[in-house]
């Protein structure tokens, strides 16, 4: 009798359990349709669907208002203290000669100061040698005045530069010219998102995306008329480039 009384007992535990769970079940299923799904967002490396993307490019050509050249001295000798002394000598001449120039202390900076030995190889012995040191000075020298770099590069060489190294065209602030160059970047890219639309007979839809990718100025070296001094440059113009990247949403 007490083996039926448990037997009973378990059944009744088992079904009050199957009883909470369908409950429950029921409940959740109700929820569920008042529940909002909200869409993700495109992760990245995933393709996009249903979209237009684009890219633009803009330009902008500039005067340069600025120049950097590197200048200095290389000096061989037998010690490196004689070289040493020698290329003191000769870049004292020259920081002079750059500022009867009317280059400014603060526009003349130090860039390398160095001192190595030199190697010449003897193809007889099959093996460097030792034959002396070289010491070297380079400063980098800035102007406004583009004009006389041809005139400034003789008084330095004349002094006893002998190291004439990147000539750089730039301006005093290009952030104007980017602004100018990505304005132009995105219009290009929306001009060709409209056509594509068109083409494939949709409608644009709200921007979803833009990233920007900036370019360095690229300096094109095309001839000025006049007279630049003793050394042929030509400083010819900047070109600022911006790059945009947009994607737009298809409507049907």
């Amino acid at each position: 009798m007490s083996k039926l009384v448990s037997t009973i007992l378990v059944i009744l535990g088992i079904l009050t359990v199957l009883i909470a769970a369908i409950i429950l079940l029921v409940q959740f299923t109700m929820v569920i349709p008042k529940m909002k799904v909200k869409s993700q967002p495109v992760a990245v490396g995933e393709e996009a669907t249903n979209v237009i993307s684009v890219g633009g490019m803009g330009k902008v050509f500039v005067e340069p208002e600025l120049v950097n050249i590197s200048i200095g001295v290389e000096s061989r000798a037998e010690t490196a203290k004689e070289a040493s002394s020698q290329n003191k000598k000769d870049m004292n001449q020259v920081m002079s000669s750059l500022k009867e120039m009317g280059i400014k202390d603060e526009d003349i900076q130090t860039t390398d100061y160095s001192i190595f030995p030199d190697y010449q190889y003897i193809e007889e012995e099959r093996r460097e040698k030792l034959v002396g040191y070289i010491a070297r000075n380079m400063v980098q020298v800035k102007f406004e005045d583009i004009d006389k770099i041809g005139d400034i590069l003789d008084a330095a060489t004349g002094a006893g530069a002998n190291a004439i190294r990147g000539i750089k065209f730039t301006v005093e602030d290009p952030s104007q010219y980017k602004d100018e160059a990505r304005e132009l970047a995105v219009a290009d890219a929306k001009s060709k998102a409209e056509k594509l639309a068109k083409s494939a007979n949709v409608r644009l839809g709200d921007l979803l995306s833009i990233r920007e990718e900036y370019k360095s100025e690229e300096y094109m070296y095309e001839e000025r008329t006049g007279d630049m001094g003793g050394a042929p440059i030509s400083p010819g113009q900047l070109m600022i480039t911006v790059n945009v990247q947009m994607q737009y949403e298809i409507v049907p």
